[in-house]
């Protein structure tokens, strides 16, 4: 009865935070009685699913409930209204905005906000970088669908479940007391040894990068190796040069550590690096995806990664190469990364297993300089201990095998037919709404939309009918690139007939638009 009685009316606009409507709310029926003094209210969870809103909304406005006398909490009983609550509605102490993030600029909404819910006047620094990162951009709190259009999603249907699930099972089979102490206790932060050993040697061959197993720590995917750079080598008020636009995750990370993210737009060539350095001239990180941009698809030209490459050195900066994509290339050979270049001195290299593999496995791994493996290694500790270790022997043997490189081999000629497939679908039935170009590398493509059509608006269409589109204007940042007409269409988990369906369906919803011209 209690949570129909706290049904608020809650409006999504931008001068009115969620949680300040949930305060003001919360207030106004306890100082009018209608929730009484000792009274228990609901859960956080259950408040925040009556309500529709995020829990963690819900918590900053019980604590600030809290922070002025209007309800307390019992440990172990749950959140109480106070027995002498406020006569009246207080209002909320005005935000404190971090300089770091407020130099910012403006950023995406869901950025915006973590400015918007800075603690209140007397909340250290580190409270206040914690609602930042607490209010993480929706494009990477959103479980993605597995359904035509998604982008960056490995082909499962062509994955050999039944050698997996073979490798396993002898896996188990084999588990004897002593293998059992090892592989069912606790495992190394750094990571599994022979599977970072079949890294070293993968990379070394594919990417010309000269590391050892002792460069490589596994992380719980490549957004959490972002993330733990950020905490080791920026601090507040550094600046990180990002793509424009570019990956959520390196702004999520760079914001909630206090650094500066300063959004550099792309061309044909990649980063801007001349750009960069007029912008942020003393940075102290720049993060790039050097063999397929995200989102646009370009590469780093070699001359770019060369001069950026001599700035690390010359600066003492640092590179984070994203390098996300590489194994999907469809033609010639890559350029060389950015760690092989640098001889390991001021690059961190990620990789992910979640394409190349599948994202359930929720493994990653970094490759370090020399100097930094014993701090990464020990924070390693601290951000989750370790990864899961039946898993991270199973893509060890999967590599040692042979069975990654074979598949990976299979999954390029596959991802190129039907990146093709599809590249053909579009021209002959959607001609007219929108042109696509081919990609060299990676999992989607990237499509212009004819003038006069919305890429948000057909993307909520779309979503209406079973299909995934990402506008590119939700992943830029600075309001200077205008990327409104573009999308990205994905192709690699989806058969001829699913991309035959979805291309239909594609074509009744743009039909179905209305066409305005651009502003």
């Amino acid at each position: 009865m209690l949570l129909d009685a706290l049904g608020l009316n809650l409006e999504r606009r931008p001068d009115a935070p969620l949680y300040r409507q949930i305060y003001h709310g919360l207030a106004a029926e306890i100082v009018g009685g209608s929730i009484k003094p000792g009274q228990r209210l609901p859960s956080t969870r259950d408040l925040a699913q009556a309500l529709g809103v995020s829990r963690n909304t819900i918590m900053l406005a019980f604590e600030q409930l809290a922070a002025e006398g209007y309800l307390e909490g019992l440990s172990g009983s749950g959140t109480y209204v106070s027995r002498e609550p406020p006569a009246e509605v207080v209002e909320p102490a005005a935000p404190r905005i971090n300089p770091a993030i407020k130099a910012a600029g403006s950023l995406d909404r869901s950025l915006d906000l973590a400015v918007e819910l800075a603690a209140d006047p007397g909340i250290d620094s580190g409270v206040e970088l914690g609602v930042a990162l607490a209010h993480a951009p929706q494009t990477l709190r959103h479980m993605r669908r597995p359904v035509p259009f998604r982008s960056n999603f490995p082909a499962l249907d062509a994955f050999p479940v039944q050698l997996w699930a073979k490798l396993a099972a002898d896996l188990y089979r084999r588990l004897d007391a002593d293998t059992a102490n090892h592989l069912m206790g606790e495992g190394d932060p750094q990571g599994y040894a022979p599977l970072r050993e079949a890294i070293a040697e993968h990379v070394s061959l594919g990417r010309g990068i000269d590391c050892t197993a002792e460069n490589v720590i596994i992380f719980a995917g490549a957004q959490q190796a972002v993330d733990l750079a950020c905490r080791l080598l920026l601090m507040p008020g550094d600046k990180v040069v990002c793509e424009d636009p570019g990956y959520d995750g390196i702004y999520a990370s760079a914001i909630a550590t206090g650094a500066v993210p300063v959004p550099v737009p792309v061309d044909d060539d990649g980063l801007d690096l001349e750009e960069a350095l007029r912008r942020a001239p003393d940075a102290r990180m720049v993060y790039v995806s050097p063999s397929k941009q995200f989102p646009l698809g370009m590469a780093l030209s070699l001359e770019r990664r060369r001069r950026l490459v001599d700035w690390a050195s010359r600066s003492g900066g640092w590179i984070v190469e994203d390098d996300y994509d590489s194994e999907f290339r469809y033609s010639g050979r890559p350029l060389p990364s950015l760690y092989g270049m640098d001889g390991g001195a001021r690059v961190i290299y990620l990789g992910t297993f979640s394409k190349t593999l599948f994202p359930a496995l929720r493994l990653g791994f970094a490759i370090v300089p020399a100097p930094l493996v014993e701090a990464f290694v020990s924070a390693r500790t601290v951000v989750g201990r370790y990864s899961p270790i039946l898993e991270q022997v199973l893509v060890a043997r999967f590599m040692k095998e042979g069975h990654f490189a074979s598949h990976v081999r299979k999954m390029r000629k596959l991802y190129a037919q039907r990146q093709e497939y599809l590249l053909d679908a579009l021209a002959r039935r959607l001609g007219a709404y929108m042109t696509a170009r081919p990609t060299d590398t990676g999992m989607e493509i990237v499509a212009r939309l004819a003038p006069g059509i919305s890429a948000r608006a057909l993307a909520k269409a779309a979503a209406r009918e079973g299909l995934e589109i990402m506008p590119l204007s939700l992943l830029a940042r600075s309001g200077e690139v205008d990327v409104d007409d573009r999308i990205t269409l994905g192709f690699s988990p989806f058969t001829a007939r699913q991309i035959d369906e979805a291309v239909e369906k594609l074509r009744g919803v743009l039909a179905a638009l209305p066409v305005a011209p651009r502003n």
